[in-house]
């Protein structure tokens, strides 16, 4: 989880002020869709010209942080972690379900400074694309991630896409997913897109993709070598590892 930053006097931008001005980030800064193995992609982020419109700056990213940081230390961490998650999740989980296409900014910067900052959010992100959970238990793992509820949830999702042979991928959900994050990833800049990154690889790794999946893997340790869920996932593609249902199709 991350550490909170020292205060700073002047206002910080919170994640309704979208129409602070973006696409003037240095291309240092950011992940190219090419280094994480997944071009051609369809959309606006597919195109360079138009990417370069869509990427979200970082001091608009650092201040967001800067506010969650201070709720975080004003309210506590699982009230304002649960309040933070509360309707970014639920714009998740409708967009995998493919209720809505929507993927905007507000979106894009509240779930990659949660996941940035927390990673419970990260595991409810990722367990959101593995099938559909109840927006309530995600929520709660975000604000309770060691209430024993939170860590069964973790542990049954995670251990039924690696043992169990009929848990095979929803393949327009995990798509809608990798779509995402991969939009996510090239839109915002380091440190920020470290965790999107990792949650890619594991799902790409979990609906068979294993060279997208090592290369998003071994670009967010680039970037983070203390990423463990990447280090996981590019070890057990490393090992030959893979899900059960995986297991199981190559052997027929």
């Amino acid at each position: 989880m991350g550490q909170d930053g020292g205060e700073d006097d002047d206002k910080e931008p919170t994640m309704a002020d979208d129409n602070m001005v973006d696409g003037n980030t240095t291309d240092g800064d950011m992940t190219d869709i090419n280094d994480v193995g997944l071009h051609p992609l369809t959309g606006p982020y597919a195109r360079e010209e138009d990417l370069c419109e869509l990427r979200i700056a970082p001091e608009r990213m650092d201040g967001v942080r800067d506010s969650f940081r201070r709720r975080r230390r004003a309210e506590g961490p699982s009230e304002a972690d649960g309040e933070w998650a509360r309707g970014l999740i639920g714009s998740w989980t409708s967009r995998l379900s493919g209720e809505t296409d929507e993927l905007d900014s507000h979106m894009v910067v509240g779930l990659c400074v949660g996941m940035s900052e927390t990673l419970s959010m990260r595991d409810a992100v990722l367990l959101a694309v593995m099938g559909p959970v109840d927006e309530r238990r995600l929520v709660e793992l975000v604000a309770k991630p060691r209430d024993p509820h939170s860590v069964g949830l973790v542990y049954d999702t995670l251990t039924t896409g690696f043992e169990d042979e009929s848990a095979i991928p929803d393949p327009v959900r995990c798509q809608r997913g990798i779509d995402a994050l991969a939009h996510m990833v090239c839109r915002v800049p380091v440190p920020y897109c470290v965790q999107p990154l990792a949650v890619l690889s594991f799902v790409l790794w979990w609906v068979g993709r294993d060279e997208q999946s090592l290369a998003c893997a071994l670009h967010a340790l680039s970037l983070d070598e203390q990423c463990m869920l990447a280090a996981i996932v590019a070890g057990a593609i490393g090992r030959e590892v893979r899900p059960a249902w995986r297991e199981r199709r190559d052997r027929e």
